[in-house]
This record gives C-alpha cells, structure tokens and sequence, in this order.
C-alpha cells in the first residue's frame, strides 16, 4: 500500500485525508513542516502532501530542505491562499505539484496517481535542474492571477526556469508573454547575467544581422567603429526574441546557426565567435502553418520550441479579471487627484461580460484611461470606454471627423501633424492638471518617462 505523509497544520484536513483515503493509502500526518520532516526521516513516505502556511516551519522551507535530501521524492504542495508567485516558487523548490484548497477528491486521485507512477519508476529518474530559492523583488509589472489555468501557467515556469532549455512562450497580442519571459528569467541560473529583449518585429531585414550579430569597421557605408551585436552582449544570459515570426527566412537562418552551434560572425568579419545565451522566443502566430506555408523555417522551430508555454487569452481566465482590475487602479490611481481606490459593480460586471480581443494589454488601457475620467474616485460603468461604448466612441468620432474638417478648410499644409500636436498638448494639459502639476506622476500616467514629458513641454512655451 502507497504511503501518504500529510502534513498539514489544520486538524480538520488531516482528519479529512485519513477518512477519505484512509482504505486506499496508507496515511500518515503531522502538524507542521518540523514534524513533517522528522516523519519523512522516521517513516519513509512514498509521496509527501504538505501545505504551504505552517506554524515553526512553512511548506516552501519544508520542500526545499526535503528536494536537497531526497530530490527523487514526490512533493505535493497545498495551499487555501493561491498565487501565481507562490506556484512558480513551489515548482522552482521541486514540488512534484501545486494544488489549491478546497480541491475536489477525484482530481486530487488523479495527482495522487501520477506521483505513483514517478515513485515506480524514480530509480530511473535524474534531474538535471539544481534551483535556488531566492527571494525576488516585486516590479511595477509580474503576473497576475490566481484561476487554474495561470496556475498551471505559473508552474509549468516554475518547472522550465532552471532547465537552462530553449522555450517558445505562444499566446494571442497583449496575453504577456513579456511578463512570462521575465519571470522564466528571473527564476532561472541566468538572473544575474542580465536579460536582452529584442523585439524582432521592429527590425527591418537590413538590420537584423548588424542588431543582433554586430559588425566591423568597413563593414557596410557608415559603418565607421566596430558594434557588439545583442547576442555578444547578452553572453552568459539570456535573450528573448520577441515575435520571432515576424523574421525573414535569412535572418532565421542567421538564428538557427547561433540555435544549433552558440557560433555567430559579426558583419564583415571572418572569425567566428562563441556565445553562451538562453533563448526564450515568443510568438502570436501559427509557427507549424508557417512551416506549412515555407514562411518559418521547421528546423528553427524544433530548435527553439523545446518546451512550448502557452499563455491563455484573457477570455477564457475571467476570474482573475477581478485581481487584474484591482491591481491596476492601484498601480495607477494613485497618480491622479483625488485619488482612485477602486471600482462599483455595474463597472466590473460590465468588464467581466466582455470578451477582451486586446487580452490584459486592453484591459490596462481601459483602466488607465478610466482613471483619469473618473470624477469621484471610484471608477463606474460611464468611465469605462471599451467598443461596447458605442455613444462615447461616436461622440469622439464626430469630434475628431470635424476637426479635420476644419484644418482642411483652413487650407493647413499639415493638418495629420497638426491634429496630433493638438492632442498631445490636450493629452498633457490633462495629465498635469489630474496631478497637479506634479510631472513625475503625469509622465507615468501618459505612460513616457519624465524627460521626454520635460522636453515636450518645453517645446509648447
């Protein structure tokens, strides 16, 4: 019979465990990760359930002490208080899962099962990953969401971070892939060697070899000085590549090479040279329909897509659209005056009956800019502009439509330059005044830094 070791510090669980499986496994319990670890000594357990929030000693310390003794050991971790760091963590320490209170007892059978089928065979099992707990700073931007998929999300980063492995994260526009590269990388043995992000869609086919490989003097016309190219600069850590399918078939040729041997040449030069870098790519497209269609090349798709990530559209997680909202308005309420502390129920139930075609980056902008209408600070139903809003979008429509109608009739030369400049100076005057005049939090809220903000005032005198 398969021993459980539960360890857990509620009563109530332990006695749940020991009368629901008791006839299946055979159970053992303890109160808190001290006793877990004394009993794991003492009894042996195949497979380990411990919860994560435990008096003396907490289940992440418990699992990191338990993977370092006993790696091939399944761990199970449990937690009533589910979040995405707390998921990837886990993972990273060498929880063989993570799953969430109250759990249903088919599913957890089903977990149950597949650490039994790891027990069985872990005489076979090696694991190359070595991973250190550390504790990361939050930014101003990390992954929010507690609904089951993001979890799984979480762990499958948690899993994949230390494997030093190629990962293609794919996803529809604004899902954050971003955010999920960024979390791979702080998570992983490269944190310290620094992250290069280049956005491949925003490399012309002319430039990408001198981007990303660099060049020698004399390379090309202009080409004066030599130029470290991204992967020089990013030797010893890692590198994503950002909408890899929007590169041309020889700049992915240029890629499979560094891919398949770390060798790269700058241009105009004739000596090849070594790089050591992790490479996570990301993409909204189809890449196996581009092979299809002789768009993407199969063997850098098999090269980069070693572990495949995906990130679901905002859609089909809505219940962390709450946590989202509210994460926002507290990123950016606090920017204006008076202040935005938070939302009314017609305004969320209207966001939640929405289907986010945009995904998080569309849900941010409607937040954004509904704290800036706002006049009482709480966001409603009238302060949330999205394409549902069809007399706020026409009115706005109309306005504009006459505005050009007007430069044009005034015979302006320049009537895109002009209408633009106005709506920045509107943009600008708007912003200072929500903050009164206070620049550092005007910038952040039209989203540029303070310098650019600066200069674009300076422009207006």
């Amino acid at each position: 019979m398969t021993k459980l070791l539960i360890v857990d510090d509620e009563k109530s669980v332990r006695y749940a465990f020991q009368r629901t499986f008791g006839d299946v496994y055979d159970i053992i319990t303890a109160e808190d990760g001290v006793q877990g670890l004394e009993a794991v000594e003492s009894a042996g357990p195949d497979i380990v359930l411990m919860d994560i929030r435990m008096p003396r000693l907490d289940g992440l310390t418990a699992l990191k002490r338990l993977h370092k003794q006993r790696p091939a050991l399944p761990v199970i971790m449990m937690t009533a208080y589910a979040d995405s760091a707390t998921a990837m963590r886990a993972m990273q320490e060498g929880a063989f899962d993570y799953i969430v209170k109250p759990f249903d007892n088919d599913d957890l059978r089903l977990v149950i099962d597949k650490a039994e089928a790891a027990v069985r065979v872990r005489g076979t099992l090696r694991s190359e990953c070595k991973p250190e707990a550390r504790d990361l700073p939050l930014t101003d931007e990390f992954i929010v969401g507690t609904s089951s998929v993001m979890l799984e999300v979480c762990k499958q980063i948690g899993l994949v971070a230390a494997a030093d492995l190629p990962v293609l994260i794919t996803g529809e526009t604004g899902v954050g892939k971003e955010l999920a590269a960024r979390a791979i990388y702080q998570y992983s043995g490269h944190h310290q060697q620094g992250l290069m992000v280049v956005n491949c869609a925003a490399l012309p086919d002319t430039l990408v070899e001198s981007e990303l490989f660099g060049y020698e003097p004399g390379a090309f016309t202009g080409a004066g000085k030599q130029r470290v190219g991204r992967f020089e600069q990013c030797d010893g850590g890692t590198i994503f590549l950002d909408e890899i399918g929007e590169l041309s078939l020889p700049a992915q040729a240029k890629i499979l090479r560094v891919v398949q041997e770390g060798t790269f040449e700058r241009l105009g030069g004739g000596r090849p040279l070594l790089t050591d870098v992790r490479i996570i790519a990301a993409t909204n497209r189809n890449l196996s329909e581009m092979v299809r269609h002789g768009t993407f090349r199969g063997d850098l798709l098999h090269r980069i897509n070693v572990f495949d990530l995906q990130i679901p559209p905002l859609r089909e997680r809505l219940a962390d659209l709450p946590p989202l909202v509210t994460y926002f308005i507290r990123r950016f309420g606090s920017n204006v005056s008076p202040p935005v502390t938070g939302i009314g129920a017609e305004a969320l139930d209207l966001l939640s009956n929405y289907d986010w075609p945009g995904n998080i980056r569309q849900l941010e902008n409607v937040i954004r800019r509904a704290v800036i209408l706002t006049k009482t600070g709480v966001i409603d139903r009238a302060d949330c502009l999205i394409e549902d809003h069809e007399p706020v979008a026409s009115d706005f429509t109309m306005a504009l439509n006459q505005r050009i109608d007007k430069l044009v009739a005034q015979g302006e030369s320049r009537p895109y330059h002009q209408l633009l400049a106005e709506m920045e100076t509107m943009m600008i005057d708007k912003a200072l005044s929500l903050t009164q005049g206070n620049q550092v939090r005007a910038a952040e809220l039209l989203g540029i830094n303070r310098m650019t903000l600066r200069k674009k005032i300076l422009l207006k005198k």
